[in-house]
């Protein structure tokens, strides 16, 4: 089916999962707040293997959003291991917002079926062995049939990749030259603390265990090399340290970086050039990055390293991942748990991602060997990561290629959020759901 003739603009996949159900709940909770932020006419489906299932959630969300019922979602019934459903959802569907995981495991086969039935795609996949091989795998094709396929529109990793985004453009307006960014992650918890689910811990097993697989796709690579730094070099703390301004932080093990990277290469390698360039901009430049995890005291940095080490050599082996999976709460100091988060937990935990940039005005040519003498803070701020924040970005992001795809400012081909939405507003729009970029100093 042609666009015009799709039923659905935007089909939610496994919308039964912890994470599916949130940005079912999200999706109704913008339709009351934020009508206008729909396109006119919008039609909308849940898909997963369980009929029962979805209309007891649907029956939920209208009880609890009753404006909702005008705006209930068609029932769409697909199961990733049969590819004719998969066909059908995306041969039906404008976009698809995956939510099934692992994606190392799950991932491709809805990724296949959106690139041949020129469906687009956004999922909330932090694990980078399967964003990079998609990339390499798809990218001809899903160009070949106009479908923008986007990886990891969730916490990992639109307030990191669309920062440093922002970054470059706030450096390229000022007309300085931007030489490094240091990336610091701090959460924010309450008296309950804090839990992440299990999804995310068993992406995490799996990435530890695909780590050789990772540097065999990018020796294979064809993408374009980042050059070397303008600047003075980017020194990496590979151990804990102890910054003056942020305090003790150590090496970010998430899928940030990995993101980072591959948006610049992409850019670097003119993937990301849309149909339509909005006068005035350019393709932005690459710089060194660095990522780090904020850690509040020298004692939880210990405890950091001691469960890491566990963590690292369980990880390794079949055996020891079996083992993770089969206790995430007793391998994780009870921070992971097969149990959901609490509604406390998740009203009380928020997350701070500081993006500090140094490069040189224009009274200095960078050179190695002289220090950066301009530096900007950009802090991106948002509610509970993983079940507030990333429904709200990935439901963003779907609706972005929805609105301005049709106006020629999104590329086609397997890419990252930045290379696919550095000519659009999505960063003030994610203001509005409570995320937001802000310029400290």
């Amino acid at each position: 089916m042609t666009g015009s003739e799709k039923l659905y603009d935007l089909t939610v996949f496994g919308a039964t999962g912890l994470t599916g159900k949130q940005i079912v709940r999200h999706i109704f909770e913008l339709f009351r707040d934020h009508p206008e932020f729909y396109p006119a006419g919008f039609h909308w489906a849940i898909a997963g293997r369980n009929e029962a299932t979805m209309e007891k959630i649907i029956d939920e969300m209208t009880d609890y959003f009753p404006s909702g019922l005008k705006f209930k979602p068609a029932i769409v019934i697909a199961d990733v291991t049969k590819k004719e459903s998969l066909d059908s959802m995306a041969g039906h569907s404008k976009i698809v917002i995956n939510a099934v995981g692992p994606f190392r495991f799950l991932g491709e086969y809805v990724v296949r079926a959106c690139v041949e039935n020129k469906c687009d795609y956004v999922d909330v996949t932090g694990e980078p062995e399967f964003v990079e091989r998609m990339q390499r795998t798809y990218q001809d094709k899903a160009v070949k049939n106009n479908v923008t396929i986007v990886h990891s529109c969730g916490f990992d990793s639109v307030p990191t990749d669309m920062g440093v985004l922002y970054v470059k453009n706030l450096f390229a307006q000022n007309k300085w030259t931007l030489s490094q960014i240091e990336m610091y992650l701090r959460l924010h918890t309450g008296n309950s603390g804090t839990r992440v689910g299990f999804a995310t811990f068993e992406s995490a097993v799996h990435g530890f265990g695909s780590a050789e697989l990772l540097r065999e796709i990018r020796k294979a690579s064809t993408l374009a090399k980042l050059p070397p730094p303008q600047g003075r070099k980017l020194k990496f703390h590979k151990q804990a340290t102890k910054d003056e301004e942020f305090g003790y932080h150590v090496p970010f093990i998430f899928a940030d970086p990995s993101i980072v990277r591959l948006s610049q290469q992409i850019f670097l390698s003119g993937l990301a050039e849309p149909n339509t360039k909005k006068p005035g901009v350019s393709i932005p430049p690459p710089t060194q990055f660095a990522a780090y995890i904020l850690l509040p005291s020298f004692y939880i940095v210990i405890l950091y390293y001691i469960m890491g080490a566990i963590f690292t050599f369980l990880a390794s082996s079949p055996w020891g991942r079996n083992l993770l999976l089969s206790n995430p709460e007793k391998f994780s100091g009870g921070l992971c748990s097969k149990e959901h988060p609490t509604q406390t937990q998740l009203n009380e935990t928020s997350f701070e991602i500081i993006l500090r940039a140094k490069g040189y005005d224009q009274s200095v040519t960078p050179d190695a060997s002289i220090e950066p003498n301009v530096t900007e803070k950009v802090v991106v701020r948002g509610p509970e990561a993983g079940y507030v924040s990333t429904p709200r970005l990935v439901l963003q992001c779907a609706l972005s290629v929805l609105n301005n795809k049709k106006l020629g400012y999104i590329p086609n081909g397997v890419l990252t959020p930045s290379t696919t939405f550095w000519e659009t507003d999505l960063i003030e729009r994610l203001r509005y759901v409570g995320i937001t970029y802000d310029i400290s100093r």
